[in-house]
Order: structure tokens, then C-alpha cells, then sequence
């Protein structure tokens, strides 16, 4: 793990603790969607950690479910992003397919959650006010769409008080951008009018007078110029791996169209605005600015950040919006396709939106980084490994992972030679490697378990340095001694970095060597109620079924089956019967999946 990962684990378990302690204001705790375009109906999100990030692929539903959350506090409205057109007709039958959500937030942590309904409702035109067929307003609480009961269900909520930063990377055009790439003029007059409105940018970069003709009209072409302090020009740069000395930043609609400009000046004293720099830094630029001054307790809503950005600096930005959070109690919500944003976040702030089998967008509410990966990419790149004994222990290992819908994510092999080859020959190698705690794991047969295990976090300083402590140790745990292969000192192995290998032993079995709930798999699979209600006959000609004649009871099996005891049909019948077997609810079986489980959430 680099520096800024092992940072982006320390914040994130603090903001978590703040969560724990009620340190955030006016927080909205959950969303639900009773009707809501195409989310599937009372769809909900929680937002356990302040910083969620919406997952899923394009046209899911990640956009729209931000604009609801913008439209939530006082003073918004998602009706300024959705709206009805002859094109794109909003189309309400009746109150129930009326569009729709509601929150709830704590104003104080000791408080109690107040739930708020908003929903769209055409405004008819009045004195004061325009017709508005998209207007959206709080409304009574609804007991049918799940809103919790009241004394008084006429009484509504007031909206949550949160300043709102929303920015979409998509549309984050510069000022030059926006002039060279839509303005219907020729190249040559698309430069000259650039040339000749630089002039009057120049003068507001210098904070000079502009004399800029509407100016004298009563006409605002720009607003104030920024000049950004040296904390905020630190952050920026080290996001971006820059040198920035100096950055100055002004909205405008010198080039015809409002847009932001930026001046940026670095330590070789070179000078350009954004015509000649990336559009991800004045993305960053923007952001960093505007989260570094927003009021404590807002809510920032980021559409697909990552927009281009290097993968090295989105995990940077990740890990400033986690420290933002940390000091100013920030909720954040993104909607990203980054795996660099989602990696190594808790399972609670990750929301994965999926098509139902309707049409309509579901929302799973807390899932591991890898399954948000494969929905992304469609293929999972980093598998964990685990290694058996043989193919009746692949086999039925395979059955619980597709039962559990993580097959995408494990490589499950088996190494000729049984236990006694994994353990003597490959444990030397693989439990000397770091990377090994991560992505590979042991599952032994319940023959090989020896009942103990050592924790080296729990040995003390002088067994840690004892060979002879830690070689029985490793005996009592594998039930054998297992060789080392430590550097030579004068025709003896060097002590102090056998210890070392011995201790690595003892680790890796303590967090990457499981066993089976009994001794072999074959008599877990004939314990099944299948088995037992449709080979009853053969089961009793060896009762009692143990180590040693469960294969042959599954090779009669496989004889009354197919009348071949062939390799080819004796595996034919263990996966038969540990597909029986996977699917009814045991102890052995949840015993299994919790420890594939507990594989799968390694970080």
C-alpha cells in the first residue's frame, strides 16, 4: 500500500468515527424513490458514510438520482435539470405514478430523523408567480410510499438547510473552450476575436480597469477576479503533480459566453491560461476552489470527476475530498465509472445501480469494491487465488462461489499431491510474499485442521526471536515441521531470519489457510438430505460413511448412475451431488460461505 492510500485508510476510518459521534449537521440519512423516472419504485439509498459514490453504467440512473439530491434542501429543485418538452414529454397518469422522493435528516445528531416529500406538481400561473408545469414542492407525508407514521401526517417537514455545490465534468468548459469549439465564425475570425477580448482579460488578470464598451453600459461582462491562496494552490498541486506558484481565476463572458478563465504561473516562472492547459486541471482548479470555501456542513454533488484526470490523480482527489469531509463535515456524493475512486472504499459508501429484470434501475446499497469493478469493467482483473487439495474440494467450492454470485472473482485451482505438497512445497514460497496476504488462500480438507492457530500480533518479543518457540508452533498448526530456506552463515542457517520465515509461516495460517467443516468433501456432499433420501441403499452398506470409504460409496454411486466408475463419470456425480448439496441450508454450508466471504472482503 503507497503513501496515499495508507492516508486515504487512516481518514476514512476517522470520518467514520465521526459519523459514529454525531458530528455532522443538518445530515440526510437515507433517500427513497417511490416514483422516480426509471428507478425501480421505492428504491433507496443510505447514506451511512458521508462519501457515496453511485456506480453503474451509462444512461443507469447515477445523474438523475444526483439532480433528487441537489432538489432536496431548501431552496432547490431537481426541476432545474429535468424538465418536460414536446420531445421528452414527463408523462403522469395519477397519483401514484406521480414523480417523487423523500428524505430523511438529522438537524443534530440527537435528534430525531424528520422525513420531507417532494414531489412534482404543476403551478398554475398567478399574479405573483409563472405557470410552471416542472415545479416541485414539500409536500404532506405519504404512509403508502413507506413514510414513517405521525401524530399529525398533515404536518410537513421542513426542507434540510445545506448549501449545495453541484458541478458535471462534462460540461466543465473554459471560457476559450467554450469560444473556440461552439462559436459558428471561420478559424481565422475565431482568432482574431480571441486575440482581440484577450486584451480586456489580460487587464482584469492585472486587476486593471477594463474599459470594455458594455462595461460603460451598465453591463457586467465579468465578475471579481480570484487569486487563490497558498493552501488552496498546495491542494491543487498536489492533485495534479504541478508547481503552481500562482493561480488567478475569473468568470466572464468576455468570449461571448459565460466561462471561468484561470492564469496559472510555476516555479520556472512560465505563464499560461487555460487555452494552453488541460481541461481536467481547470476542472480541478474550479473544484478545489469552490470546496475549500464552501460552508461547513454543505453538500457536494460531483458528476463523473474523474473526467480527464490521470488515475494517480484521482485517487489524490479522493483522498481530498475524504480530508474535507474530515475538517469542514461535508456530505459528498459522486457518481463515478472510476475504478481509482472506488477502490478500497467501505462496501457502505459504494451504491451499484443495475437494470432490473423490468427495465427499471435497482440500487444495491452496500457492495464490495471488486463487485462494483466487474459491473464497470465487465471482467475482474485483480482474482483472488485459492488452492485446494483436489478436484472434490474445487468442485464444491465452485458451487457455493456461484451460489453467492462471486465466481467472476476467484481463481479456484487444486495442486496434485494433496495437502501434504501444498503445505511443504508451495507455503515456503507464497508466505514469504506480501502480496500474498491479499490474493492467495489456502482451503485444506478438515482432516488436515489441527484445531489451533497463533497470532504473531499476539506473540511476545522474545517467542518471536525463538527458532525453537516457533518451529512447534508451526507443528502444533500444521501438524508437521516445514522446511525453511534461509541465507547460509558460515555452513549455518542464519537464526535470526529463520525466526523471521517461521513467524511469516504462522501468519499467513492464521489469515489465509482454512479448513473444510468436516474431513473430506466427499462425506459432506453424502450427508446431504439427497443424498440420503435417494442412495439410502448404499449408504447403509457402509454406515457409518467416514475417510476412509467415502470415494467408494461415490463410486457406487456413480455405478448405479451410469454403470462406469470411470474417472469422467465419478466427477459427473460429485458435481451432481454438491450442486444438491450447496443449495440446502446447513451449518457446513454457511460455515463455507462465511469463510469465502471473509476471502472476498480482503483488502
Amino acid at each position: 500500500m503507497d503513501a496515499v492510500e495508507a492516508k486515504i485508510e487512516e481518514v476514512v476510518s476517522k470520518v467514520t468515527e465521526m459519523k459514529k459521534l454525531g458530528k455532522f449537521l443538518n445530515y440526510i440519512e437515507y433517500m427513497v424513490f417511490p416514483y422516480f423516472k426509471n428507478l425501480s419504485p421505492n428504491t433507496r439509498i443510505d447514506l451511512t458514510f458521508p462519501m457515496i459514490v453511485l456506480i453503474g453504467k451509462n444512461g443507469s440512473g447515477k445523474t438523475s438520482t444526483l439532480h433528487a439530491f441537489y432538489g432536496a434542501p431548501r431552496g432547490h429543485s431537481c426541476g432545474e435539470f429535468w424538465f418536460s418538452t414536446n420531445v421528452d414529454p414527463i408523462v403522469e397518469t395519477g397519483e401514484d405514478t406521480r414523480n417523487r422522493f423523500f428524505y430523511g435528516y438529522k438537524e443534530k445528531n440527537d435528534d430525531e430523523i424528520k422525513e420531507v416529500r417532494i414531489s412534482r406538481i404543476k403551478r398554475s400561473a398567478s399574479d405573483k408567480k409563472k405557470e410552471d408545469p416542472d415545479y416541485w414542492e414539500t409536500t404532506r407525508p405519504a404512509k403508502q410510499d413507506g413514510m414513517k407514521e405521525t401524530s399529525d401526517m398533515s404536518k410537513r417537514n421542513s426542507p434540510v438547510q445545506k448549501d449545495v455545490i453541484y458541478i458535471d465534468f462534462r460540461g466543465e468548459l473554459s471560457a476559450f473552450d467554450k469560444c473556440f469549439y461552439f462559436i459558428e465564425l471561420d478559424r481565422e475570425k475565431r482568432q482574431n476575436f480571441l486575440r482581440r477580448r484577450s486584451i480586456y482579460l489580460e487587464r482584469k488578470f492585472n486587476s486593471e480597469e477594463l474599459h470594455y464598451p458594455p462595461e460603460s453600459k451598465g453591463k457586467k461582462v465579468s465578475e471579481s477576479l480570484i487569486i487563490m491562496n497558498e493552501k488552496c494552490i498546495n491542494k491543487i498541486n498536489e492533485i495534479l503533480g504541478k508547481s503552481y506558484t500562482e493561480i488567478k481565476m475569473v468568470r466572464h463572458k468576455l468570449y461571448g459566453k459565460w466561462g471561468i478563465s484561470v492564469l496559472v504561473k510555476n516555479k520556472l516562472k512560465a505563464k499560461y491560461s487555460e487555452a494552453n492547459a488541460g481541461s481536467g486541471e481547470i476542472a480541478i482548479i474550479k473544484l478545489v476552489h469552490e470546496i475549500m470555501n464552501a460552508k461547513p456542513y454543505s453538500l457536494i454533488l460531483l458528476d463523473e470527476p474523474e473526467i480527464s484526470l490521470h488515475p494517480s490523480a484521482q485517487v489524490k482527489l479522493k483522498l481530498f475530498l475524504l480530508e474535507q469531509i474530515q475538517e469542514r463535515k461535508h456530505q459528498v456524493i459522486i457518481s463515478s465509472h472510476s475504478p481509482a475512486l472506488i477502490q478500497n472504499m467501505p462496501d457502505e459508501a459504494l451504491k451499484l445501480f443495475e437494470t432490473g429484470l423490468d427495465g427499471k434501475f435497482i440500487v444495491k446499497n452496500e457492495v464490495n469494491f471488486r463487485e462494483a469493478f466487474y459491473n464497470i469493467e465487465d471482467s475482474v482483473l485483480d482474482k483472488k487465488t485459492i488452492v485446494c487439495e483436489d478436484e472434490s474440494a474445487k468442485c464444491l467450492i465452485n458451487k457455493i462461489l456461484k451460489k453467492l454470485e462471486k465466481s467472476q472473482y476467484f481463481n479456484v485451482i487444486f495442486i496434485p499431491g494433496g495437502a501434504d505438497t501444498i503445505l511443504k512445497k508451495y507455503l515456503p514460497a507464497i508466505s514469504q510474499k506480501e502480496l500474498s496476504l491479499d490474493h492467495i488462500f489456502i482451503i485444506l480438507d478438515g482432516d488436515k485442521n489441527q484445531g489451533k492457530k497463533y497470532s504473531i500480533e499476539e506473540l511476545t518479543k522474545s517467542q518471536l526471536e525463538s527458532v525453537v518457540t516457533l518451529e512447534n508452533y508451526v507443528k502444533e498448526v500444521i501438524g508437521y515441521d516445514i522446511p525453511t530456506y534461509e541465507d547460509g552463515n558460515k555452513g549455518h542457517g542464519r537464526q535470526d531470519q529463520k525466526a523471521e520465515i517461521l513467524g511469516q509461516y504462522l501468519n499467513f495460517h492464521n489469515n489465509n489457510i482454512f479448513y473444510l467443516p468436516d474431513e473430506i468433501p466427499e462425506i459432506l456432499i453424502l450427508e446431504s438430505m439427497y443424498a440420503q433420501q435417494n442412495y439410502t441403499n448404499i449408504l447403509k452398506k457402509y454406515n457409518p460413511i467416514n475417510n476412509m470409504n467415502a470415494k467408494e460409496v461415490i463410486a457406487d454411486i456413480t455405478y448405479e448412475l451410469h454403470g462406469d466408475k470411470s474417472k469422467k463419470y465419478i466427477d459427473s456425480t460429485i458435481s451432481m451431488l454438491a450442486n444438491k448439496w450447496v443449495y440446502e441450508d446447513g451449518e457446513n454450508q454457511n460455515y463455507i460461505e462465511v469463510i469465502l466471504n471473509n476471502i472476498f472482503s480482503r483488502r
